[in-house]
């Protein structure tokens, strides 16, 4: 019985090796770990001290990730209870946008945009992106209207981009909370 077991799990773990190799993903011991290792900020956001709540949910969602792929029990119940390989490379797929999105609130790009109304007076909106959970690509999600542009000042423009950045968390927290 302990050697059917035995042989069972390594077939298993054999076939979830094959999996990956055949559809071209490279094992989680490839690169992966160096992946998440890496967040390849532009700037140095760490230092920031208003954002230190982002660094702990990265942290956090990294660790997951990691334990997710340095626990082969974790990845064999995953194959013979949901399906298969495909389900484990769904899992991978999950973290990888779930880490990317953090990263995305950490240090995101604001677009601004100039609209009129139907008075002919111009708005100022701030836009900015998120990342799709069905395919992982990146799209405008969120704006933020400003104000008219001949009454903006500088502080308008922080505060629209702190408000986007809050309403990207509240987006990531109904996501996964």
């Amino acid at each position: 019985m302990l050697g059917a077991t035995i042989c069972s799990s390594f077939l298993l773990y054999k076939a979830s090796q094959a999996f990956f190799f055949f559809i071209g993903v490279p094992l989680p011991e490839d690169r992966w770990k160096a992946w998440v290792k890496n967040d390849d900020f532009k700037g140095k956001p760490n230092l920031d001290k208003s954002k230190s709540y982002l660094f702990d949910e990265l942290n956090k969602a990294k660790d997951d990730f990691l334990e997710f792929l340095d626990s082969n029990e974790k990845m064999n119940q995953t194959i013979s209870n949901t399906g298969g390989a495909r389900t484990v490379d769904q899992y991978l797929h999950m973290h990888v946008i779930r880490i990317k999105k953090i990263r995305l609130i950490i240090e995101f790009t604001v677009y601004y945009s100039r609209q009129k109304n139907a008075y002919g007076q111009e708005y100022l909106t701030a836009k900015t992106c998120w990342i799709s959970n069905t395919n992982g690509k990146v799209y405008k999600k969120f704006s933020k209207l400003i104000g008219p542009i001949d009454l903006i000042k500088d502080i308008d423009k922080r505060k629209a981009v702190k408000d986007l950045e809050a309403v990207m968390w509240n987006e990531y927290q109904k996501e996964y909370k």
